[in-house]
């Protein structure tokens, strides 16, 4: 099973006509006038040309309905910075899409232009992911636009391993739980909040009622 934007959304995927940012598009891109693909590299002729370390991106606050980020946050030394980008610019209600190599498959840090492995220990300071007790870096380092994202769904995508395909479910779930080059890819998929929104979602993980 391939990593591929297209592989989650055809080419010519028009996303309903929502405002998309496609971060780090590479080749992979939707011409549309709905859609901007950003990426470092002018060779993949992307509509902007942006070194993604380097924040603030030269984008607007809530400017985007829907931020695309497949497999590219393992590229960025800086991904946190420019995971918490992706936060800002998606309006209150928008979704930001995340997609990175499993920690259990070896193309996580086998590729020498992967720099970080991702999971979900990796989003702390989300909503979904939130730990009421912390250490000192963790306080420190709570607060960021990133806060206003509440985890809704962490997916992933199985390898093409035929036996896998026959086995029993309990089988398949060990096998994902355990095994190493099972699972391919993980998914999050993030909402961001108003800040109404953070404030109950606070009250609930801090146990008020």
């Amino acid at each position: 099973m391939g990593t591929s934007l297209f592989e989650k959304y055809p080419k010519g995927h028009d996303f309903g006509g929502a405002r998309v940012l496609n971060v780090g598009c590479g080749f992979v891109q939707f011409k549309l006038p709905n859609v901007v693909n950003v990426d470092a590299f002018d060779i993949c002729n992307p509509d902007v040309v942006w070194d993604l370390n380097k924040t603030p991106f030269p984008f607007k606050d809530g400017e985007f309905d829907f931020v695309m980020c497949n497999h590219i946050l393992e590229h960025l030394p800086n991904w946190w910075g420019a995971f918490n980008e992706c936060a800002r610019l998606t309006k209150v209600g928008g979704i930001v899409e995340v997609w990175v190599p499993h920690i259990g498959s070896d193309s996580a840090l086998g590729y020498r232009d992967h720099v970080v492995g991702i999971n979900n220990c990796s989003f702390y300071g989300t909503f979904g992911t939130y730990r009421p007790q912390g250490n000192a870096w963790s306080k420190a380092n709570l607060l960021c636009p990133a806060n206003n994202l509440l985890l809704m769904e962490n997916n992933f995508r199985v390898e093409n391993i035929p036996w896998l395909k026959h086995a029993p479910k309990c089988v398949k779930q060990f096998a994902v739980n355990h095994l190493r080059n099972v699972v391919n890819e993980s998914g999050f998929i993030f909402r961001k909040l108003s800040d109404e929104q953070v404030k109950k979602e606070m009250e609930k993980y801090n146990g008020k009622k």
